[in-house]
């Protein structure tokens, strides 16, 4: 009996170890299937809200309006701007009458205190021109947010808004500088011109000109300034590019005119990992061997190197990463749908991103947008030449059950490793979409709360706006992806933080293993350019919220709705917000005065000073007062 106790006493102490060790691995799962992350604001209800309050296209011409918008849908440059100016005074709750010149429509000037003129023609227009200035000398505020054509009529105008010794040549725009502290820029003060062209006016200023923004290179050729037209103010553009990716620039100029302009703002910075986690390929890259050594292998490098980066990104900055998970590699898009992710190596991930207070969404079952074959996709704009297919190496879905199917399979995937936690936001594989594949996701995963695509045009990618659906569905586009910042993704993020005053950037894992993602260049200088990019953005906006995919959901949503007032007086500024819910944000530009210091001197809500005459209001009521206090 001794000796078998002897035997046995081995094989008892390894059970218990191994007992111990199960205990711990349950233990962890458990753990990981109860795990949640506090949400801070969380999306409302959409009967939360009054969806008439919500105004797009302008007031009908019978209601009352502050600003006239004109345009001509006989003018080439006119339609180009028409197709973002109304988006434009939409967002910043401008109540604005548009008329289209082109109509012959008589327009009266009177109970107007803003004027935007958006054609350039201005002989054409003689009469409405004419009118303006007299209108505008009288004590009105007029945007020429048109590059002129050259006439007898702009001639005369020039002289009214400063400019003299015009050229007869229009000169090609490369990059713009600005020379005031009126844009959030941060530390960056030139910015590139995406597909430069002969653009704009040669001509100079007079001294009594505020310049803005000049060209980024010696001639320093005027871009937007303001002046003093009579009792009146006239703010001029002389950019000529028009597209969404200049949107901020237009915003920016409108906030100049008058003696203050508030508008409703987003205040979110969002950071997606767009398919992550996912099945992490086996064996090796160059792209990652060439700079950690041939026994790199791929699963070592996102463990050891990739993510511990991230995450040191994230302490730095405060970033509230959202990762949307990835199930699949393969490219099926008939059933059956099967697992293929290893739950330990995704729990791994997950938990650490949790613990960072950031958010888990779904990128897909596989790669393959949920896009019907028939029902084709065409690309966003003329001149893609790759065809979906054959070119980009996709498949259309035959039908919208098995998109239904599909994710299933990976909301079932999803709660194997994360029982607690709903994913909230969908990010569609490469920013392609269909409203057929929305249509899916919102009947078969109704916890999704919002659709994070790209927000330009970008092949078979349709850009989207920070909006609502009439289903409650929330859009939350991209403004900038990647690693490689361009001169246009820099442009559109100076764009984007002076308009809605928000910044949403989206990484994929697989960026380090395509050359078309700039691989060939290596992790580290990737990684390098995210950190100055961050470094950029906290020097520009140091005060914006730093968010994951459902705060910045519910970000945009109370944005959205916001309704916003407006009256000034001799004492001060008084705000009346319709779909106030809990919190909302404006900025506010004032002109010739300041608000009044201390206790009382702002009532419902909390500003903090940007720069130059640029304030952050938080609304804590729906009724928020300002007092004036010393004239600037």
């Amino acid at each position: 009996m001794e000796r078998k106790k002897k035997r046995y006493i081995p094989v008892l102490a390894i059970l218990g170890i191994f007992l111990l060790i199960t205990a711990a691995i349950l233990g962890q799962y458990g753990w990981m299937i109860g795990l949640s992350v506090e949400i801070d604001p969380v999306v409302l209800e959409d009967g939360s809200f009054d969806a008439g309050i919500r105004r797009t296209g302008g007031q009908e011409l019978s209601e009352e309006a502050s600003c006239l918008y004109v345009w001509d849908s006989g003018d080439e440059n006119s339609l180009v701007l028409h197709e973002e100016m109304p988006q434009i005074l939409d967002d910043m709750r401008v109540d604005y009458h548009a008329v289209d010149v082109r109509g012959g429509s008589t327009v009266d000037l009177g109970g107007y205190s803003r004027v935007v003129v958006g054609f350039a023609n201005y002989d054409d227009n003689r009469d409405l021109m004419v009118d303006i200035v007299d209108w505008a000398e009288a004590g009105g505020s007029v945007l020429l947010a048109q590059v002129p054509e050259m006439g007898s009529v702009f001639r005369w105008v020039s002289s009214k808004i400063g400019i003299v010794n015009t050229g007869p040549d229009y000169y090609e725009t490369a990059g713009l500088r600005l020379t005031s502290d009126a844009m959030l820029s941060g530390d960056e003060k030139e910015y590139a011109v995406t597909y430069p062209y002969a653009s704009s006016l040669i001509f100079q200023l007079d001294a009594d000109c505020t310049l803005h923004i000049v060209t980024a290179d010696e001639a320093e050729l005027p871009l937007l300034w303001e002046r003093e037209v009579g009792e009146g103010q006239a703010v001029a553009v002389n950019l000529g590019h028009y597209d969404k990716s200049y949107r901020g620039i237009y915003a920016f100029a409108y906030s100049l005119l008058g003696e203050y302009c508030v508008w409703p703002v987003i205040n979110a910075a969002g950071f997606y990992l767009d398919g992550f986690p996912f099945p992490i390929p086996e064996g090796t890259s160059t792209y990652v061997t060439d700079v950690y050594g041939g026994n790199m292998d791929l699963y070592t490098f996102y463990v050891r190197e990739w993510w511990e980066d991230l995450t040191a990104l994230a302490e730095e900055y405060g970033i509230r990463y959202t990762a949307t998970i990835l199930e699949n590699n393969d490219t099926d898009v008939e059933p059956p749908y099967e697992e293929q992710g290893t739950h330990n190596r995704y729990q791994y991930f997950l938990s650490l991103l949790m613990e960072m207070g950031g958010d888990v969404g779904l990128y897909g079952y596989n790669q393959q947008p949920l896009c019907l074959a028939d029902n084709p996709l065409s690309p966003s704009y003329e001149g893609e030449e790759q065809d979906y297919e054959e070119g980009l190496g996709l498949r259309y879905w035959s039908s919208r059950e098995n998109m239904a199917a599909a994710l299933t399979e990976a909301r079932r995937f999803q709660k194997s490793i994360l029982g607690g936690t709903d994913m909230r936001v969908y990010t569609p594989p490469s920013n392609i979409w269909s409203e057929d594949g929305i249509q899916a996701v919102k009947e078969t995963l109704p916890d999704i709360q919002a659709v994070a695509g790209g927000y330009v045009d970008a092949g078979y990618s349709h850009g989207e706006e920070f909006r609502v659906d009439e289903d409650g569905m929330i859009y939350t586009p991209r403004v900038t992806s990647g690693s490689y910042f361009s001169g246009e993704m820099k442009l559109i993020a100076l764009s984007e933080l002076n308009f809605h005053y928000v910044n949403t950037h989206s990484i994929s894992p697989n960026d380090v293993l395509h050359p078309d993602a700039y691989a060939d260049q290596g992790w580290p200088a990737m990684l390098e350019r995210l950190k100055d990019y961050e470094k950029w953005l906290a020097s520009a906006a140091p005060d914006m919220r730093q968010a994951n995919g459902s705060e910045t959901a519910a970000a945009v949503q109370r944005f959205y709705y916001l309704g916003v007032d407006s009256e000034l007086s001799e004492e001060g500024l008084t705000l009346t917000l319709s779909n106030f819910q809990d919190e909302a944000w404006l900025l506010l530009r004032l002109d010739g005065w300041e608000p009044a210091a201390g206790e009382g001197g702002v009532q419902g809500g909390a500003l903090t000073h940007l720069q130059g005459d640029l304030y952050l209001l938080e609304a804590e009521e729906a009724q928020v007062t300002i007092q004036k206090g010393a004239s600037s």
